[in-house]
């Protein structure tokens, strides 16, 4: 069980998993357990999925019901406590609502992976993105205030953070089209810096960018955009497609299986990092 801080939507997904894998060694279905706690099965549903916290009284009537070793017991209660923190970015700003409500346990998912698959055949991914990129993509949104576009680009720095981390920085792979790279967003001095930042990002050991050049012509990726998230040991893989704000989880051993293979086929028709590096740079050295 995992000792270190998380943030309130990662420590619902842990503790979520935590609790149906006790309940599950103890043989018991969700509504059994639901009705000795008295409360209905589908509150106990979203504990389990880290769709909501448990609060500390609940979380000891559940120990007590399917008498879980008091050994794991500081573990739950310290994910518990720390589920239900409000939520800050790392400039202390409050929460905002975000766009696709959804999209808060993709945040929990990549904070607490050890690799993501990113492809992205529009644009630079999130994780990659500049600050300077990110504004003058986020702003594009008539529906989000001032206040809000400043909001989302500081959430997108806190994620980067995941990146630069001391102990098992996040793996990332990224695919990306040779259109994304040539696509000018808040002008071409922003587009540029974005694109020496991607060389900079590639050169960390726990990075990897590709390009998919215009030459490549069709190819397994053109549906859309996705990314396979791994958690390694504490949860399940999952693919998050977000699509005109729709945010999808794809879950099923099948399903996962065929975003899988299909991310291998578009890394097949994708340059090398090095020649995938050359074309940003021979893209920054174009005349206007």
């Amino acid at each position: 069980m995992p000792q270190e801080q998380h943030g309130p939507i990662a420590s619902r997904l842990l503790l979520g998993k935590a609790l149906q894998q006790l309940r599950s060694e103890a043989g018991m279905s969700g509504a059994e357990v639901a009705k000795e706690m008295g409360f209905g099965a589908a509150k106990l549903s979203k504990i389990e999925r880290g769709q909501a916290p448990i609060t500390k009284a609940d979380l000891h009537l559940f120990f007590e019901v399917l008498k879980v070793s008091e050994d794991v017991r500081p573990t739950l209660l310290e994910l518990g406590t720390q589920s239900r923190r409000p939520r800050r970015n790392r400039t202390n700003t409050s929460e905002q609502e975000l766009p696709g409500k959804n999209f808060e346990r993709y945040l929990g998912l990549e904070e607490i992976a050890i690799g993501v698959k990113d492809w992205h055949p529009y644009l630079i991914p999130g994780l990659l993105q500049t600050p300077e990129y990110a504004r003058a993509l986020i702003s594009a949104n008539p529906l989000l205030l001032p206040d809000q576009v400043e909001y989302l680009v500081e959430l997108r720095k806190e994620r980067q953070h995941a990146l630069h981390r001391e102990a098992e920085p996040l793996q990332l792979w990224s695919i990306v089209e040779e259109y994304a790279l040539r696509r000018v967003i808040g002008g071409k001095q922003t587009r540029d810096g974005q694109l020496r930042h991607l060389l900079t990002m590639g050169q960390k050991p726990n990075i990897n960018i590709q390009v998919i050049p215009d030459s490549a012509g069709a190819h397994a990726g053109l549906d859309g955009a996705f990314a396979i998230l791994d958690a390694g040991n504490h949860l399940p893989p999952v693919v998050y497609i977000d699509s005109r704000g729709m945010n999808t989880y794809v879950e099923g051993v099948t399903d996962l299986a065929m975003y899988k293979a299909t991310y291998d086929q578009i890394q097949s028709s994708a340059l090398s990092p090095v020649q995938s590096a050359a074309v940003i740079a021979a893209i920054l050295e174009e005349p206007e």
